[in-house]
């Protein structure tokens, strides 16, 4: 393929992701399925938005977020703000600081109640940890096997 039949093609599955997207489907192009019934969450330039029944709203008025995801409820969003995990409900209000040192990838547990997400473990390699929706207890480790008998790197709330 020459460079101008690569732009037409990504040109089209751009146009056929944002098609799926106004028609409540999804395409190989498209990464997300919006139904009139289930919203959706998404980041850009750093703040948080939501999208429902046609209506998109920006939750978060800062730029230093990334990552949400929605709850299996979807009720609330745990996302990254200031390379913490942090909470807040769909309706952008609670937000909250979740986890107990610098983080990523935020997934919810299948019942709504606890998060897991990466972090430096005690081999100064990525780890998974495991914390509740209130922010107020410390996170657990769950890998690396080697940490999990062992306390975690000690680290500071980031707040703000």
């Amino acid at each position: 393929m020459n460079a101008k039949t690569i732009k037409h093609t990504l040109a089209l599955a751009g146009i056929a992701a944002v098609a799926a997207a106004f028609a409540g489907t999804t395409t190989a192009a498209a990464s997300t399925t919006t139904t009139a019934s289930n919203p959706t969450v998404y980041a850009s330039h750093g703040a948080i938005y939501l999208k429902h029944a046609g209506h998109t709203t920006r939750l978060t008025t800062d730029t230093v977020s990334r990552q949400p995801t929605l709850s299996p409820d979807n009720t609330q969003i745990a996302y990254v703000h200031n390379d913490t995990i942090w909470l807040m409900h769909t309706d952008g209000t609670d937000q909250h600081q979740i986890s107990d040192r610098t983080g990523t990838d935020p997934a919810w547990d299948p019942s709504g109640v606890r998060i897991t997400y990466t972090a430096t473990s005690c081999t100064g390699a990525p780890g998974t940890f495991r914390t509740g929706t209130d922010g107020a207890t410390a996170s657990e480790v769950l890998t690396p096997a080697a940490c999990v008998t062992q306390d975690a790197p000690l680290v500071g709330y980031i707040t703000g």
